[in-house]
This record gives structure tokens, C-alpha cells and sequence, in this order.
């Protein structure tokens, strides 16, 4: 906010004092006369039903802000949880306030995505030091692609087509249909593509660019980002992604985004390492791309790419030097690559991993196809040379290697069918690792069965997931309070950004992904999946998603500064509430509250 504006709400408010368990708002009190904001203490919303805190509010935030904008009267009762003071903005300031100031207005509909938005740009700022970079991976392609496109039609010729190239000294040429009211992409032309499919085969210029243009192309609209197209290139071995502009509901090609217009936003190319990761020949190449990968994470922070967009890229990665080792090892050891499958599990089977994931993985083989010993000796190849790539071996021995985790399909199935049947600790903590599988080197097929079956056999027995449940419910986030206690003279000094952070959402996605049979295992894909399917608001699980990913952006953060500062052997998830900012305070409370409302949503999905 402008300082004029922070001067207009310090000469509206005044000063009240609440004592323990008075209370400030209720719904019986008709429209809130004024906004209250938490100067010192800890206010309590309370459901009108169940008497159960669904609200917290600490230094800093404010309330009820919904109740304002829709001028009516509050749904749950506001305490004072302890001595409490709190400035009262009237509702007509209120009201002005967020007509003159567009970043109070931004706040009041966007409460957490607003503040969001500021911490990310205030990490953003904390890396750029070491990453000056003119332009961010978030960068939209509309600014990128500003050059207007080449075009031409399935029917034009070779030469036409190649002369333009030349012409226009551009390496591609879009074919779009010239008949279609839109101007759809149908194909692209490339300068790689000439000699491997026009020298060689000596097709004549005269051919239209039909019979050798690529078809099938991945498009983006304007307002993707330099970090999708950079994750598009990296997945699918692309160098060009024409951009798609909608204007007066008609499309057209703005532009292409080329390979080498994302080299400028950073300086390891994601394609340019999954490259290399195609090109490694043994383990210590593997090794150095590994380290790479982290750097460009690091970049990427700098570089202001989301939370999501950064754990995808990572992950996909990740599968691809696992792949390439894999690869190198099956022909080491003469395994056939189609009698077994490569499993991943937990965050790795989610496509959510950090730079401090260590390995949780196991081997699914066809029975009497290969050799067990073959298969165990190979697999501890792999795991020791994952290790040496920085994915440090697990703790719990959950690795391809330990005979445990080598099973035939049969046998991981009927280990599944007795963990849904059991649901004792063990089995519900095991069913947390294991259930998020995602097949990643071999016969993809073998895992995607018995990924299908445990789905059905999970959906099909309540109280197996009224168990997982309640085990979820057990670990509940820190409450408002016991993270304003630090600074307040209390005992919390650390959370875990992951047990605390990110594993409730986890934890609720999967229990509720297995109740309606969605096969996603990424908790924000499972989380929006159920949006789609009707069974969540989509106000409450967009609010979920970005809790959940500012976690992961802190995780990230973290284990960076661990990184650096040779802390890197602590648990790299655990975080010092006196190294927060001020910023980060109060997202992190809020990104609690959203923790607490998910599970009470669960507690009510699954009833006692």
C-alpha cells in the first residue's frame, strides 16, 4: 500500500482492548460495523454449530473481510483467545479504502493469493543477487514472441517455404489451415528438419510442405509462461512452440518461442541438461548434470517460476537421468527392460520432489521372466549410483535393492491387498509411500495394473479409508497462536515446512483421490481432479493449492540456504520462525489456516 494510504487507515482506526474469551463479532450482531485487524494477541473464529475454532487471526490479519465486501453479517463468533488489542477500521473507511486502493482491493479478494504474490516477489528479490537476469522464467510468451510469425499453408511449396525462411532469417514456419475461420496450427517447418527429411531423401521443392512438416504441434496461449515452454521443450524434445493469441473470440498465431529465446532467462538450458542426460555414456556424466539440475533450481527461484511449475520441472528431470541410468544398467546386466518395472513412490511417484528427496523405490517384475538375484544386484547398482547423484539412499531402506521392495506382480499385490485389509500403523504408513506409485523405466503397463487394482480395492473398502483418515488427522498443522508464540515470548521456535506444511494436503488429496477413484497422483492435479468431479468447492481447493505450494516454494527456499551455508545434513525441511520475515509470518499462519480447514473438511468427509 501507498504511504498515503497506510496514513488514511492510521488516522480512521482506533484502539480496542479484548479481554480472554469476550466476544468481538458475532452473527446475531448484523453487519460488522468495522474491520478489525490484530494488533496483539489471537482471535478465534468459532462455528455457530459445532462450537469448533475454524478461524485464526494474529498479528497482522484482519477480519471479516468477506462479511464487508457482501455487506452482511458474520457466520462464526470471534473471540478473544488471551488479552487481545485490535484496531477497528470503520466500514465506511473500509469501503472507501478499498475503492482508492487497488492493493488493499487486491487483498480483500485475494487474500492469500495477494500475499502470495508478495512473498514470492520478496524470495524473487533474495535470489536475483546472485542471479541477475533481465527478464524472469515468468515472463508471459506474449512478451516474448513479439516478432510476427512466418506462416503458410499445408499446400505451399518447399522452396516457397525455405525461401521465406531465408528471407525472413527465421529457423521455422508455422502451417496453419487457411480455410478454418481460426488461424489453426496444422504443422511446422523447421530448419533442423531439411536435411533428414528434404536432402536426404532428395523430395523435390517442389513437394508441398504437407508430405514433411511436422504435425500434431504443441501449442501455448500467450499468457503461458517462459517456464512452461521451458518445461514443454524439456518433456517433449522440442526447439519451437508456436504462441496463440484470442482476440474478439478468434485465434491467431502471434509468434514462435524458440529454444534459444528461453537462454537468455537461464543460464542452464532445462533441454539443454535433459539433452545431456540423453547423451551421458556413465555415472560421473550422470553425476555432474545431477548438480546441474540443482543450480538451475536455484536459477529458477531467482527467476520468479512457481512453486509447481519448479517441482515438475525438477521431477521430470529427475526421471530423466533415472531413465538414462536405468537404461545404462539394463544393458550392463543384460536385463530385458520389458520384465520388470521401475517403481517410484512418495514424493518422486507425485512428481513433487525437492532438492532434498531422498530415494523411495521398488521393482515390479513379471514372475519366472528374469533372474531375482539379476534383478537385486543391478538394482543396488542403481540405488548407489542415485546416491552419488545426490539422492541420498533412504533411511528406511524403501529402495529397489532390499529384496522387501523386488517383488513379482502377484506378490505387490497381494502386499497391497493385506495393507487395505489390515490398516494397522504399519500397514496405513506403508499405504502413504507406496500407493502414490508412478511407473518410471520398463514395462509401464505392469504398474499402471496394479495401480488400477489398488484404486478399486481401496474405494471399495470405508473403513480402510476412514483409517487413513483418521491417521491424517493426527497430524495436525500448528495453530495461529502457537506460531505467533515465538514472538510473543512462547516455546515454538521451529516448524516442519513438511510434516507441518505440505503432508496434510498430501495426506487429505490421496484419502479423498482413492474415495472417488481419480488416478492423478499429484496432489494439486488430485485436488483440482475433484473439482472437475464435483466433490470439492472450487473456492476452498484453490485456496488449498496455493497453501500448499507456498510451502513447497519454502521447502525449496531452504534447502537452498542449507545448501549454502553447509547446514545441509539437518533435516533440510525444518525451518527457524526467527528467520522468517515479517511476510513470511503471516503467509505461513494463513497457509495453516487453509492446512486446518482441509482437514476439518476431511474430519467431516469421514466421520468418527
Amino acid at each position: 500500500m501507498a504511504p498515503a494510504e497506510l496514513d488514511f487507515v492510521v488516522d480512521n482506526v482506533e484502539v480496542a482492548y479484548y479481554a480472554p474469551g469476550e466476544v468481538i463479532l458475532a452473527p446475531s450482531n448484523g453487519i460488522p460495523t468495522h474491520c478489525v485487524i490484530v494488533k496483539q494477541g489471537l482471535v478465534q473464529g468459532e462455528s455457530t454449530d459445532s462450537g469448533a475454532v475454524a478461524f485464526e487471526a494474529g498479528v497482522g490479519d484482519c477480519f471479516p473481510v468477506g462479511a464487508l465486501l457482501a455487506e452482511r453479517p458474520v457466520t462464526l463468533t470471534y473471540r478473544a483467545a488471551g488479552d487481545t488489542f485490535c484496531l477497528l477500521l470503520p466500514r465506511t473507511k473500509f469501503a472507501q479504502l478499498a475503492q482508492t486502493s487497488a492493493a488493499f482491493r487486491d487483498f480483500c479478494t485475494r487474500r492469500l493469493g495477494a500475499m502470495l504474490d508478495l512473498a514470492r516477489r520478496q524470495i524473487q528479490q533474495s535470489y536475483a543477487t546472485e542471479a541477475s537476469v533481465e527478464r524472469t522464467m515468468a515472463t508471459p510468451l506474449g512478451e516474448l514472441a513479439r516478432k510476427p510469425p512466418l506462416t503458410c499453408t499445408p499446400e505451399t511449396s518447399l522452396r516457397d517455404a525455405f525461401e521465406g525462411m531465408r528471407q525472413a532469417r527465421v529457423g521455422s514456419i508455422v502451417v496453419v489451415d487457411a480455410a478454418s475461420q481460426d488461424e489453426r496450427v496444422v504443422g511446422i517447418l523447421t530448419r533442423t528438419d531439411l536435411i533428414g527429411r528434404v536432402v536426404l531423401p532428395e523430395v523435390p521443392l517442389t513437394t508441398p510442405v504437407r508430405d514433411v512438416m511436422s504435425g500434431n504441434v504443441l501449442t501455448l496461449d500467450a499468457s503461458a509462461t517462459a517456464a512452461d515452454a521451458t518445461l514443454m521443450m524439456a518433456e517433449h524434445s522440442i526447439r519451437h512452440i508456436p504462441v496463440i493469441q484470442t482476440l474478439g473470440g478468434r485465434q491467431r498465431v502471434m509468434g514462435v518461442v524458440a529454444e534459444r529465446d528461453l537462454f537468455t532467462l537461464q543460464r542452464l538450458g532445462a533441454r539443454q541438461l535433459s539433452a545431456e542426460i540423453g547423451r551421458a555414456t556413465d555415472v560421473d556424466a550422470l553425476v555432474a548434470i545431477a548438480a546441474d539440475t540443482r543450480k538451475l533450481s536455484h536459477h529458477l527461484v531467482a527467476q520468479g517460476v512457481v512453486a509447481a511449475q519448479l517441482t515438475s520441472l525438477i521431477s521430470h528431470l529427475n526421471d530423466r537421468l533415472t531413465v538414462r541410468l536405468l537404461a545404462l544398467m539394463t544393458a550392463e546386466f543384460g536385463v530385458d527392460a520389458d520384465s520388470f518395472c521401475w517403481l517410484s513412490f512418495g514424493s518422486e511417484g507425485r512428481q513433487e520432489q525437492t532438492i532434498a528427496t531422498d530415494q523411495d523405490n521398488g521393482i515390479l517384475y513379471v514372475a519366472g521372466s528374469v533372474a531375482g538375484d539379476r534383478l537385486l544386484e543391478m538394482a543396488d547398482r542403481a540405488n548407489g549410483a542415485l546416491a552419488r547423484c545426490g539422492f541420498p539412499l533412504c533411511k528406511g531402506n524403501i529402495m529397489a535393492r532390499n529384496p522387501q521392495w523386488c517383488l513379482a506382480y502377484e506378490q505387490w499385490d497381494q502386499l497391497f491387498s493385506r495393507w487395505i485389509d489390515r490398516g494397522d500403523p504399519d500397514a496405513l504408513l506403508n499405504a502413504s509411500i507406496f500407493f502414490d506409485l508412478r511407473p518410471l523405466f520398463g514395462n509401464a503397463a505392469l504398474a499402471s495394473r496394479l495401480q488400477a487394482d489398488v484404486t478399486i480395492r481401496a474405494r471399495g473398502n470405508p473403513r480402510f479409508l476412514k483409517q487413513m483418515a483418521d491417521n491424517a488427522l493426527r497430524n495436525r498443522p500448528p495453530s495461529g497462536g502457537l506460531v505467533e508464540a515465538l514472538f510473543s515470548g512462547g516455546g515454538l521456535t521451529q516448524v516442519d515446512l513438511k510434516m507441518n506444511g505440505t503432508v496434510p494436503f498430501v495426506d487429505a488429496a490421496r484419502i479423498w483421490a482413492y474415495a472417488n477413484a481419480v488416478s492423478q497422483t499429484n496432489t494439486s492435479e488430485r485436488l483440482m481432479r475433484l473439482v472437475g468431479f464435483g466433490r470439492l468447492p472450487h473456492a476452498d481447493v484453490r485456496g488449498w493449492v496455493a497453501a500448499f505450494e507456498f510451502f513447497q516454494l519454502m521447502r525449496l527456499r531452504e534447502q537452498h540456504r542449507r545448501k549454502d551455508d553447509g547446514s545441509a545434513d539437518r533435516n533440510p525441511n525444518l525451518v527457524e520462525l526467527a528467520s522468517l520475515s515479517a511476510l513470511d509470518r503471516r503467509v505461513i499462519n494463513e497457509a495453516f489456516r487453509q492446512a486446518r480447514k482441509l482437514q476439518q473438511r476431511l474430519e467431516l468427509d469421514f466421520p468418527g
